[in-house]
C-alpha cells in the first residue's frame, strides 16, 4: 500500500475546482524559497503531472564539473535513504504513473506523470531525490554507462554536435557548455555529482510545478515534504551570459555530408518568430515544404536547411542548420546567407503574416501539451524569461520586419562538421 493516505485525503479536501477548462497558473513561495507554480487544468480530467525544477545545468558547470549536469539528471529515481529505485519504480507502474528525467543548458527536471489522487506520494518522491539522494559508487558505475551512451548516441548525430558547437562558438562557456559528459569530463565519482548536487539543490534554485492541482494545495504538499529542508546557504550571483562571436569547426575528411549552423544573437522574446520568419521549417507534408525564400531554395538546390531558435533566461540564438553534400556545403552556405541578407532581413508584409501565424500555431499547441505546459510553468517559476502566449506574439507582429532587419544583418556566429576545406568562413559571408 502507498504511503501518506492522511495527505491524500488532504488534498481531497483542500482542492477547489474552477469551472473553465483551464485555469491561469499561480505561483507561490515556500517558507524555505521553493517556488511554486501550478494550474488545475481541466476540472473533469483525473491527469496531473509534478516536476522538481532545478535551475543548474549545463551553463552552470566550471572545468571541475564539466559533464556533472548530465551525471546528475541520470541520478533522478534512483537509491535514496527512503526508498531504493527498484521501489520507486515498482510503485510508480502500481500507480500507472510515467517517471522521466530531462537535462537543458538551465535546467534539470525530474517529472511524473500520474493521476490526480497520487500526487502526495510522488511529492514525497521528488522532495527525496532532492534531499536524500545516496550518489553510491556502484550506483555511479552502472549510470555512468548509460551517460556515456546518450554522450556516444549525441556524438553519432552531426546536427546535435553542430548544435552544441553554435552555442560554444557564440558563448564559449556557460550556455557555450555542452549537454553531455564528454569523454573529458572529471567526473568520475559518485562524490563528485554528490557535490554538484549539494550546489544545485539550493531552496533559490529550485521550483515545484504541477498541472492538476491548485498552488495552495501544492504548496501544502511541497511543505510536509523533504524539500522543505532545502536551505538557500550556497546562494551566489549567476554570471550573465555573454554573446562573444566565433567559429567552432569539427573536421571529418570522409564525411560524404557536412553540416553548418549560421546564428545570431536574438531577444528570447522574438527568436521563436524569427526563426519561423527564416522559414526553413518543413510544414508540407509533400512538396517543396514552405512557401519562404529558403524553404525555395532548399528544394530546388537539393539539401536541407532547416532553421532553429533557442531561447534562454537572458539570451537566445535563432538561425539556420544547413546540411548538404561536402562538396557542395559551400555552395549551399553562401546561397542561404544571401538569401538571409536579402530575402529574411527586408522581410516583407506576407513572410511577416505567415511567421506570426506559424509561431501563433505552435505556441497553441505547446500550450495544448503537458510538457509545453511544464516548460511555461517552470519559466514562469523560475522567472526565466517571457512567456509565449498569442497576445505576445500578436504584439510583435508590427515590429518584427524591423527586429529581423537588425538581427540578421548582425555578424553571426558558426558552427561546421565535415570537410573544413570545403567549409564557407563566416567572415566571405557578406554580413
Amino acid at each position: 500500500m502507498l504511503r501518506s493516505k492522511a495527505a491524500l485525503a488532504k488534498v481531497g479536501s483542500l482542492r477547489t475546482y474552477a469551472s473553465a477548462s483551464s485555469v491561469a497558473p499561480t505561483v507561490l513561495s515556500t517558507a524555505n524559497g521553493i517556488k511554486v507554480a501550478a494550474t488545475e487544468g481541466h476540472p473533469d480530467s483525473p491527469l496531473a503531472s509534478i516536476s522538481l525544477v532545478i535551475n543548474h545545468g549545463s551553463r552552470f558547470e566550471t572545468a571541475s564539473t564539466s559533464g556533472a549536469a548530465h551525471y546528475l539528471k541520470a541520478f533522478g529515481f534512483r537509491n535514496t535513504q527512503e526508498r531504493t529505485s527498484f521501489r520507486t519504480v515498482r510503485e510508480a507502474e502500481l500507480n500507472g504513473a510515467t517517471l522521466t528525467a530531462s537535462a537543458t543548458r538551465e535546467n534539470i527536471t525530474y517529472t511524473v506523470q500520474c493521476f490526480r489522487d497520487a500526487l502526495p506520494y510522488f511529492v514525497d518522491i521528488l522532495g527525496d531525490i532532492a534531499a536524500a539522494t545516496k550518489f553510491s559508487e556502484h550506483e555511479f558505475r552502472d549510470i555512468a554507462k548509460l551517460v556515456k551512451f546518450e554522450a556516444l548516441g549525441a556524438r553519432e548525430n552531426p546536427q546535435a554536435r553542430v548544435i552544441d558547437g553554435v552555442h560554444q562558438a557564440a558563448f564559449r562557456s556557460g550556455l557555450g557548455n555542452s549537454l553531455y559528459a564528454l569523454e573529458s569530463s572529471p567526473v568520475h565519482t559518485g562524490d563528485a555529482v554528490r557535490q554538484y548536487a549539494q550546489s544545485a539543490m539550493q531552496s533559490g534554485r529550485v521550483a515545484v510545478v504541477a498541472t492538476g492541482v491548485d498552488a495552495v494545495t501544492l504548496a501544502a504538499l511541497v511543505g510536509e515534504s523533504k524539500l522543505a529542508e532545502l536551505t538557500n546557504e550556497a546562494a551566489v550571483a549567476d554570471s550573465k551570459a555573454k554573446f562573444t562571436g566565433g567559429v567552432h569547426q569539427i573536421y571529418e575528411s570522409a564525411a560524404p555530408v557536412s553540416h553548418y549552423a549560421l546564428a545570431f544573437e536574438s531577444d528570447p522574446s522574438t527568436a521563436p518568430a524569427l526563426a519561423a520568419l527564416l522559414g526553413g521549417q518543413r510544414r508540407l507534408k509533400w512538396g517543396a515544404g514552405g512557401a519562404s525564400p529558403l524553404a525555395k531554395l532548399a528544394f530546388s538546390e537539393g539539401f536541407a536547411a532547416e532553421s532553429f531558435s533557442f531561447a534562454y533566461s537572458d539570451a537566445a540564438l535563432v538561425g539556420v542548420l544547413v546540411s548538404a553534400p561536402s562538396s557542395h556545403i559551400k555552395a549551399a552556405v553562401e546561397k542561404v546567407a544571401a538569401v538571409v541578407q536579402t530575402s529574411v532581413a527586408k522581410a516583407s508584409p506576407d513572410a511577416v503574416a505567415r511567421a506570426v501565424a506559424a509561431t501563433r500555431l505552435d505556441v497553441a499547441e505547446a500550450q495544448a501539451t503537458q510538457q509545453g505546459i511544464i516548460s511555461e510553468l517552470s519559466k514562469l517559476a523560475l522567472s526565466q524569461g517571457p512567456l509565449a502566449s498569442l497576445e505576445a506574439v500578436d504584439s510583435m507582429a508590427a515590429s518584427l520586419a524591423q527586429t529581423a532587419a537588425k538581427v540578421f544583418s548582425a555578424k553571426p556566429v558558426a558552427a561546421s562538421i565535415g570537410l573544413s576545406q570545403t567549409t564557407a568562413y563566416v567572415d566571405t559571408l557578406g554580413f
